[in-house]
Parts: C-alpha cells; structure tokens; sequence
C-alpha cells in the first residue's frame, strides 16, 4: 500500500506533463495531460483553486493553439480545391478556440466557403467527397506549399487522421507513432519513405489499415492489380472497413469495370458503411450505365441523409428535367438549393 501511494500519479504528475508538451508544441498530449490533471485535482488540497485555474487557462491555450492549426490546414485545404476537409477542420477550430479572434477569424474563412459554390462528388478515384480516402496521399502541385511544417509529428497526425469515419481515427493511433511518421510522410509526398515502413510494418503484423495505405501507393503508382489483391486481403481481414469498400469501387470504375460497383455500394448502404457517400456513388454509376430510373430512385433516397441531401438534389433535378417533370425539379430545388434551379 505504501508503495502504492509513493509511485502513484497525482494532479501535480499530469500538470509538469501537459506543461513540457506545451513548450514541445505538442498541443493535442498537452490539452489531454491537462485534462487528467484537472480530473484528479483534490478540490480541499492547499492551492486547488489556483491549480485549478492555471490548469483551465491552459487547456484553454492549448485549444487555442489546436484552432490556430486548423485553421492553416483548412487554408490548405481551400488551395488544393478540397472545400469539404477545409470546412471540417474549420468546424475544428471553432470547437477548439476560446479566443474570439481565433474564433472570428474561422468564421470569414467560412464565410468565403459558403460563398463558393460546391462541386459534386465524382465517382472517380481521384475526386469522391470521402474525407480521408484515396484523396489523403495525392501530391501536392509544385506551386503549393504546405505551410505546417512546423507542427510536431502528432499534431500533424492527429489532424490528418480525425475526419476518417468512425473508429478508424482510434484504430490509426493505435498503430504507434512509427505508423504515424510513415502516414504524414506519404501525405507529404516522401512516398519511398513512408512505403518502406508501412513493408516492415507489414512484416511485424498485417491489418486491414497497412494493406489498404499501401494500396492507395500502388494505385498512384498505377499497379492496380496489385492494389485490388491488397483492398481484397484487407477485406478479408476486417469486412468492415467502409474506406477499403469504397476505394475498391472507385478501383473498378477507373479500370473500367463499372457495373462491378453496383453490388459493392448496394452492400455498403444495406450494412451502413458510409451509406450517405455509397448512394450518392450509386446514382453516379447508375446513371453512367444509363439507367436513369434506378439513378433517379437512389438520389431520392439519398435525400433522407442530410449530408447527403443537397448533393443528391443536385444529381436529381437534372435526371427530372430530361424526363420533362420540370414542376418536380422545381420542387426539389426550392427545397434543398434555396430555389436555384
């Protein structure tokens, strides 16, 4: 029991923690130090309150800090023509930031968002809305330049990784920071790099998320049946993995096997995975097949999905008007577009 209580973590441990991960620029470890402080703070012991008040103003600066990164990942994001994952981290920001300058300087950059009109998703590869998919390694132009190189290796990871679906954000931690090193190193475009870890990785012990980042490199790379083995033995191992699913329907539709996406995507909607972004996907290759009808039913049943639902106006008011409903399409963009049509 003694030795319990001489080698146990107190309020004070977490604190000298949080404030070295401050001074190392390492908001994200510092804000969760600072969290577990304050949770294990004893409100009776001498100099509670004034602990109490450093550790808020603290996790306030680190959220300060984290919004301020955000924010330039989301100007980097508004360069490379990725509106979706700029307003993600906006939205970040604004969670994050207790200063109002912060704050008001994410809330212009939304407004040059809202003002900008939004692209559909294509069915292509390169194109899809799926945050964190196929778009998370491609390179960027030569004349853009990333301006955040200065943010530890966590920081960057985290931000990469927190607009992936569902647990996957939890799972990628869970790979350990030599995952990590390699994930931003292939974002950044130092492929060779980061494709020799995640191989020796692969060795140490196969997942589902080393086979399908290395089949994201050999699709760019264009062996693209070497990256369908690889989305396949990723499936094999974790069916659920909705990011594999997805990159596998893009994979056959760029090598020309479109109608091998149906039953991918139709599985998707029935089981859940990323079923707003699998409908919209279907109305695509349903329509590329010529079949309007079944495009049409998939669109409006896309409505149901409020992330979803402009888009999915946006694909059926044009199938309704070379149809000659003209009054119906009028009715879905007085709905859904604010009454553009």
């Amino acid at each position: 029991m003694m030795l319990f209580k001489l080698f146990k973590k107190d309020s004070g441990h977490f604190q000298e923690r949080g404030d070295r991960l401050f001074a190392e620029n390492r908001f994200a470890e510092a804000r969760h130090e600072y969290e577990e402080a304050l949770n294990r703070l004893k409100e009776g012991a001498t100099d509670a309150a004034e602990q109490k008040s450093y550790l808020q103003q603290q996790l306030r600066a680190a959220g300060n800090e984290l919004a301020k990164l955000n924010l330039v990942e989301a100007e980097h994001a508004m360069h490379l023509g990725d509106p979706q994952k700029a307003k993600e981290h906006v939205d970040l920001a604004l969670g994050q930031a207790d200063d109002e300058t912060i704050r008001g300087n994410a809330r212009q950059l939304l407004s040059r968002m809202v003002q900008k009109e939004p692209q559909p998703p294509s069915i292509t590869m390169k194109n899809h809305s799926c945050s964190g998919c196929g778009s998370t390694h491609d390179q960027l132009p030569q004349d853009v330049e990333a301006p955040i190189d200065f943010l530890s290796l966590n920081d960057r990871f985290e931000l990469l990784i927190h607009p992936l679906p569902g647990d996957l954000p939890d799972r990628y931690r869970q790979l350990g920071e030599e995952f990590a090193y390699a994930y931003t190193a292939v974002h950044d475009g130092r492929i060779a790099e980061g494709l020799e870890i995640f191989h020796k990785l692969s060795v140490q012990g196969e997942s589902d998320i080393l086979n399908y980042e290395l089949a994201l490199i050999t699709f760019q790379e264009g062996r693209f049946k070497e990256c369908e083995s690889l989305l396949r033995r990723a499936l094999s191992l974790n069916p659920q993995n909705a990011l594999c699913l997805l990159t596998l329907v893009q994979l056959v539709i760029e090598t020309g096997r479109v109608p091998e996406a149906v039953p991918i995507l139709e599985g998707m909607i029935a089981d859940g995975h990323l079923p707003d972004q699998a409908s919209l996907m279907l109305a695509d290759v349903l329509l590329a097949l010529g079949q309007s009808d079944a495009a049409l039913d998939r669109c409006l049943q896309a409505l149901g999905y409020p992330s979803a639902a402009r888009a999915a106006a946006e694909r059926a008011i044009p199938i309704l008007e070379s149809m000659g409903r003209g009054g119906d399409a009028q009715a879905l963009a007085k709905r859904y577009l604010k009454g553009c049509c």
